[in-house]
């Protein structure tokens, strides 16, 4: 349900003595039973909005859900893009523990609902410091 309702968001990702790279994420529903996320750079899409090129793709096959209790995943790491791919892995976890996956952060939450709305209450500061709180 977060995922439709909140279908972008951003994450960090830090960066040894240089703070932190920021990463925009999109949901899209393909099919009835695949919702894939994409990972793109936040300066390459301010830079090409819409034509901006991905550097991760994490597709989820929801087919096995119901009767298996069972979401297969599949993720996709593009080379030269300037992501590795234990990078690409840790903004898999971010998303997971932002869209309440496993436990629920009320101060996630929060963040996640204040930047769909746009609301300007929404600080890069604190979406930094909640990151570093997960790990």
């Amino acid at each position: 349900a977060s995922a439709k309702k909140f279908p972008h968001f951003v994450l960090p990702l830090p960066r040894e003595g240089q703070g932190a790279e920021i990463h925009l994420l999109q949901w899209t529903f393909p099919a009835p039973d695949t919702v894939t996320v994409l990972f793109t750079h936040l300066a390459e899409f301010k830079l090409r909005g819409e034509f901006a090129q991905p550097h991760t793709t994490i597709t989820h096959h929801l087919e096995l859900a119901a009767e298996k209790e069972l979401v297969l995943v599949q993720g996709q790491v593009i080379e030269n893009r300037g992501v590795t791919v234990d990078e690409a892995k840790f903004l898999l976890m971010c998303l997971q523990k932002f869209y309440g996956f496993g436990s629920e952060s009320a101060d996630r939450k929060r963040l996640l609902e204040l930047f769909g709305r746009g609301d300007p209450a929404f600080k890069v500061e604190d979406l930094v410091e909640e990151t570093e709180k997960i790990f």
